[in-house]
């Protein structure tokens, strides 16, 4: 398992690049590593998940999604793409979509890496 963070210096999105097999603990470890840059707080991200398997089955998506919304920071990203490349990986990301549902963040899932890109770039949805 391997996780790299940047940050795209023309958008100012967070791309964390996952590759190998990953489990729940590599997706707490990730995001503790991700959250642990103040710097980057509020900054949208994509989980680009397309040289990776998600080695989890549907509770440990529940709870890794509890574990998320229990643990971020005051100000969580605004958005959140996740690009996965297998037909399995691509429905556990929409599941944790379903249960990470909360007002401050947009959460969605892609397979293709520019569309999820171009997502991230746009504007913040307003709350009213």
């Amino acid at each position: 398992m391997s996780i790299s963070l940047q940050l795209d210096p023309d958008s100012g999105v967070i791309v964390a690049t996952c590759s190998g097999d990953l489990g729940i603990d590599d997706g707490k470890a990730a995001a503790a590593d991700l959250w642990g840059k103040p710097e980057w707080s509020g900054r949208p991200v994509i989980w680009d998940f397309r040289q990776a398997r998600l080695n989890v089955h549907a509770p440990q998506v529940r709870q890794f999604a509890q574990f998320v919304l229990q643990h971020q920071p005051m100000t969580p990203p605004y958005k959140v793409a996740m690009v996965t490349g297998r037909d399995v990986d691509f429905g556990l990301a929409r599941m944790f979509e379903v249960f990470r549902e909360h007002p401050s963040t947009e959460v969605r899932t892609f397979r293709d890496f520019s569309e999820a890109m171009s997502w991230a770039r746009s504007p913040r949805k307003s709350h009213a």
